[in-house]
């Protein structure tokens, strides 16, 4: 043991001994290691902060699931919970039915009427660019700060506001709770979402390991030769190879300590993100201790077995190394396991099943991804072998990628992985954000109680479309219930306003419409819960037909239009007022003026956006982009690398063919064949890939399978475009250098 731990030191020492060459492997390979580390950490993490986040959420949750709390030592709670930009709003109009009543988690006494305990981020945005906008939507005078125990995280929109109207609504709109840390499913994404983030992250850390095993490939045959002078001096074989493995271990380690600093002061920042509406404190962030010890084993084991695959057929002796010629014989079956192992586990979702459980498709996604990578070496000489050779040029490529395509694809390999997981993203961003929004699309919907007046419905009405560019109408709707008819509705409103939910003819003041012929009156349910008979209101014998395009509208039974209020339902409440808002601008530029106009009518109103505010897969896309664009700043850094050490390794081959006459073109043309084709297969299978994986996202979202040639061919003719100009700046300049005859008199 003492004589291995000698030798594993040794190696260490050899990796600051190397020259310029190896400084430069070391230092790629160490921050290549250092963003893995990161990454790993940092996902690593994730269950602990999760978990810190839920238990805050349980903790002050109010959500008694249909128990009915008798009066007592209780608080009365309503939610009217709403949303700014693209934040969520948590809100609760709360009151006291006792001195001692239970108080929510971080607030420290009731707030009074029409005040709130508000959490630091709600302050900020009420207090920055148009929160006056925003107050309209939250109009409380701010009476103190909800503690960090009652929000889910740092960033988090929260308020608690005192409002006495909520005890004369309960079991309407608010209900009592006796305590707060009621029981809580945690919140679920949904498995589209949680599958979208496996494959980002799996896009985005597997360049990152190809990086890292380029980066340790840099140098090789300086360190072949150390090591061969070594075994002059005694070494034995297996001596030579832990030496090459400690010297591997100095990248991972520095790696690992500036991967740790790095996730330290990410950790330090953690309250300043937040990701599809989460955000934890710096404290919540902490690595699971057994994934942390895996992120570790993993790096170093990476390290480790890179080096010891870089040692496959070289033969280190005391005069020289050696390195087996031999034609590369690749074998399919192996390469296939993957995506066999794939098929069983996403098979359920292809039969179009969304019950499938997230671990499983994650698993078989990665599985589909890293089918890629084995399937390359495959294609390439199959490539080869089908171009026509007429070109010397393309004569020298083909043989150098029949005998070794490993090493030539093993640079493209992160490429092609980065390109097949952006088009399956970006695809399925594209389609969720969806198309252009429709004057004629509903955009918003606001239903309200209490009596309404034609009056009072025609106000509400003007203060929507005093917002630019909205339209708006409101109908009341009242429950009626005949024998032998099921159930109908009678609807009142103005002739603009049913025009949005059914196709009239000849509508005018007066008019009236069934949406099947009935000559029975209609009687009003004026129940709460259960129907109780209610004023009679005649059918008109001159009512025409109405065809409903609202399926919200309606019931199997026949339903009455009214352009007039009857007389009867002048004191009924209906059942509900509905308000729906078109607008003839994206809907997320005027939701806040539209959110603040339903405040101001009704707090307790029931709100809901029809139309997509935001983007719902924007943070992700944003993500994205920033990944995308480290990942190919280091696939950047590896392809030079990986030619540069081409070039240096195939020197005197080059020489040779230049003292035998060969032209300067013919060598770069062979030299850049042996990388364009290897992209351009690549390219191809990531394609596919990326199009399966993509088409496979989208199910499980339940979005339509669409795609679009800018999301497919935008990454193609980046990664593409990244390999030639890297490959070209390193070649040109090295051009006459590597075609030298002065290095053959060594032969």
């Amino acid at each position: 043991m003492r004589r291995i731990l000698a030798e594993l030191a040794l190696g260490m020492r050899l990796a600051f001994a190397g020259g310029r060459r190896g400084g430069v492997r070391t230092a790629l390979a160490t921050v290549g290691v250092a963003v893995g580390a990161t990454g790993l950490l940092l996902a690593a993490s994730v269950p602990v902060m999760l978990d810190a986040r839920h238990a805050r959420a349980e903790a002050r949750s109010d959500f008694v699931a249909g128990e009915q709390i008798p009066a007592g030592r209780t608080t009365i709670v309503a939610g009217v919970d709403g949303q700014w930009r693209d934040n969520q709003i948590r809100g609760r109009l709360i009151w006291p039915e006792t001195p001692d009543a239970p108080l929510p988690p971080g607030v420290t006494a009731f707030p009074g009427e029409h005040r709130m305990y508000a959490s630091p981020a709600l302050q900020a945005a009420l207090a920055g660019p148009d929160g006056a906008t925003l107050r309209r939507q939250i109009p409380y005078e701010v009476a103190g700060t909800i503690a960090p125990a009652g929000l889910s995280g740092p960033q988090e929109f929260a308020y608690y506001a005192g409002y006495e109207r909520v005890t004369s609504l309960v079991e309407v709109s608010s209900w009592r709770v006796d305590r707060f840390g009621f029981p809580e499913d945690d919140p679920d994404g949904g498995v589209g979402t949680y599958v979208i983030i496996v494959v980002l992250v799996a896009t985005l850390l597997t360049p990152v390991a190809l990086f890292i095993a380029a980066a340790l490939r840099f140098g090789g045959d300086t360190r072949d030769r150390r090591l061969a002078a070594i075994r002059l001096i005694g070494a034995d074989s297996r001596a030579i190879l832990r030496m090459a493995v400690g010297e591997s271990l100095v990248p991972a380690g520095l790696g690992l300590l500036l991967g740790t600093a790095a996730y330290l002061g990410v950790r330090h920042q953690a309250a300043r993100f937040h990701f599809l509406d989460i955000s934890v404190y710096p404290g919540d962030v902490r690595p699971a201790p057994l994934l942390a010890v895996l992120a570790v084993a993993l790096i170093v084991a990476l390290a480790a077995g890179v080096t010891l695959l870089g040692f496959r057929g070289v033969t280190v002796e005391p005069l020289g190394v050696l390195r087996e010629a031999e034609v590369w014989r690749g074998r399919l079956w192996w390469r296939l396991v993957p995506l066999a192992a794939s098929l069983p586990l996403l098979y359920p979702v292809l039969q179009g099943r969304t019950d499938v459980g997230e671990g499983r498709i994650g698993l078989g996604v990665i599985l589909l991804i890293a089918t890629v990578i084995p399937l390359l070496p495959y294609l390439v000489p199959l490539v080869a072998r089908l171009l026509p050779a007429d070109t010397v040029s393309w004569q020298l490529a083909s043989q150098q990628l029949r005998r070794n395509p490993a090493s030539s694809t093993r640079a493209v390999g992160g490429i092609v992985v980065a390109v097949a997981g952006a088009i399956a993203l970006q695809s399925v961003f594209a389609v969720a954000a969806g198309g252009p929004h429709s004057p004629d699309e509903l955009a918003f919907l606001l239903q309200a109680r209490g009596a309404q007046s034609p009056a009072a419905m025609r106000e509400r009405t003007e203060m929507f479309e005093r917002v630019d560019g909205v339209r708006a109408g409101t109908v009341a709707q009242y429950l009626l219930f005949g024998e032998g008819l099921g159930r109908r509705n009678l609807i009142v409103g103005d002739c603009r306003s049913l025009s949005q939910i059914a196709v009239l003819q000849g509508c005018k003041p007066g008019a009236a419409f069934t949406t099947q012929p009935t000559d029975k009156p209609m009687i009003v349910d004026v129940g709460a819960t259960d129907p109780v008979a209610g004023p009679k209101v005649a059918v008109p014998a001159h009512a025409g037909r109405a065809t409903i395009i609202d399926d919200t509208i309606g019931g199997p039974g026949p339903s009455v239009l009214l352009t007039t209020m009857p007389a009867q339902l002048a004191r009924v409440e209906p059942s509900f007022v509905e308000t729906r808002v078109f607008t003839t601008a994206r809907p997320a530029e005027v939701a806040g003026q539209v959110r603040a106009v339903a405040a101001e009518i009704d707090p307790l109103a029931l709100f809901a956006g029809s139309a997509s505010e935001t983007d719902p897969f924007e943070p992700l896309r944003v993500a994205l982009d920033i990944g995308s664009v480290l990942v190919l700043l280091l696939m950047t850094a590896g392809l030079l690398l990986d030619v540069a050490s081409r070039l240096h390794e195939r020197r005197r081959i080059l020489g040779v063919l230049a003292a035998v006459g060969a032209r300067n073109g013919t060598v770069v043309w062979s030299v850049l064949l042996q990388v364009v084709v290897p992209v351009g297969a690549g390219l191809v299978l990531a394609v596919g890939a990326g199009a399966g994986i993509g088409a496979l996202l989208m199910r499980l979202s339940q979005l339509p399978v669409t795609f679009t040639a800018a999301t497919v061919l935008t990454p193609v003719v980046a990664g593409a475009g990244l390999v030639l100009v890297t490959t070209m700046v390193v070649l040109l300049p090295a051009v006459r250098r590597v075609t030298r005859t002065e290095d053959l008199r060594f032969e």
